[in-house]
């Protein structure tokens, strides 16, 4: 289930990395668009929600194998 979840936000933050609260916050706050490094950390982030729920993914496969 959790792995589930790191997979979805991971795509999230990968196709719409302006989509979630901090971009709200920034945006009230500075009232101006996020800068290209911070959408770039964002999307970085989202890899590696990917990497890190794709193993989760295949250890909860390979535990219920076993």
């Amino acid at each position: 289930m959790l792995a589930v979840v790191f997979l979805v936000r991971g795509v999230l933050r990968i196709r719409k990395p302006t989509w979630g609260s901090l971009y709200r916050i920034w945006k009230v706050k500075y009232d101006s668009e996020p800068s290209s490094d911070y959408i770039q950390h964002i999307k970085s982030s989202g890899l590696l929600l990917l990497v890190l729920g794709s193993i989760l993914f295949v250890a909860g496969i390979l535990i219920v194998l076993l």
